[in-house]
């Protein structure tokens, strides 16, 4: 079990388990483009965006966009939000369960 997960589930245990699938998803992407120095970045805007208190699904747009916005490269940024936006999409048409 990665760091990140152990995170997820020890600080918010009434998240549902589909939002914690979606959030690590998000963070491995994230990571994809911003390498592992990022994964404290991803620690950071979980816990502030556990604190803004909208963690539903719908609430992951929010959490997207706080990750994308810690990229300083436009295109890495525009392909960061465009594959998060799929993933989104994805568990809107309930691929994601």
């Amino acid at each position: 079990m990665s760091h990140s997960s152990t995170l997820i589930r020890h600080s918010q245990p009434n998240l549902l388990p589909v939002v914690r699938r979606v959030i690590e998803q998000l963070n491995i992407l994230f990571l994809d483009h911003f390498g592992l120095l990022g994964k404290s970045i991803t620690e950071d805007i979980f816990k502030h965006w556990l604190h803004a208190g909208k963690t539903g699904p719908s609430g992951l747009r929010h959490y997207a966009y706080a990750l994308s916005v810690q990229l300083d490269d436009p295109a890495e940024r525009k392909d960061f939000i465009e594959r998060a936006e799929r993933l989104l999409l994805h568990l809107q048409s309930g691929y994601i369960s």
